[in-house]
């Protein structure tokens, strides 16, 4: 095995989690459907569970996308959704660094994946550059007051001692971050982003979920 390089490398998470057709996810592909979107690029793919709706769209419900790539940071997700789905197309891949061509996919989709990044203006340079068309965001940590630190670590996933002092921090990458909208609208505003969509759908695991669709000019 590897050596963990990530707090999502860890053994426990080597099964599929969070699978199954959750409000957020749904509402997100049907969107996609509805904006003619045929590629998606989706980054922290996680175990998989878009790409598994996608082939078990029900009555074809999404044979809109007909191509398909899941990236992930953490290689045990990647080789979890290798293993999950033989036939599908996924790769290791830092979202701040992405390995893929100028404007190949009509949608870069980031959910859950900037609330888990510390660089997240690379991300969104990354996801504009590789992107046709659009850029689809879901968050689901909320929104801290404007002028908060934007990028607000916190402990989650750190190794601490007995009496609860952290430890050296063995994971590059822990989460959460927590983001002022403001700031975010600033970062997109940078590259003309266009709303197309937004909405905040509420899931049984997940309090909170913001959904952005932004469209490039």
């Amino acid at each position: 095995m590897a050596d963990i390089k990530t707090y999502w490398d860890q053994p426990d998470f080597a099964v599929p989690y969070q699978m199954g057709p959750q409000k957020h996810r749904l509402y997100i592909l049907d969107k996609l459907r509805d904006l003619g979107v045929h590629s998606l690029l989706d980054e922290g793919c996680g175990t998989g569970p878009i790409y598994d709706l996608l082939i078990n769209s029900i009555e074809g419900r999404w044979d809109n996308i007909i191509k398909y790539r899941g990236t992930d940071y953490s290689w045990q997700m990647v080789d979890t959704c290798r293993n999950l789905f033989p036939n599908g197309d996924f790769m290791v891949e830092d979202a701040r660094h992405l390995d893929e061509p100028d404007s190949s996919w009509d949608c870069v989709l980031l959910m859950h994946c900037l609330d888990h990044l510390d660089n997240y203006q690379a991300a969104i340079a990354e996801a504009v550059r590789v992107s046709k068309k659009y850029i689809a965001i879901i968050l689901w940590t909320g929104f801290v007051n404007e002028g908060t630190t934007l990028n607000s670590r916190n402990d989650m996933g750190k190794k601490k001692d007995e009496q609860g002092n952290l430890l050296e921090d063995p994971w590059q990458d822990t989460h959460m971050q927590l983001y002022s909208k403001e700031a975010l609208i600033k970062e997109f505003d940078k590259y003309g982003l266009i709303d197309v969509d937004i909405a905040e759908v509420v899931d049984d695991y997940s309090k909170y979920n913001y959904i952005w669709v932004l469209k490039k000019p």
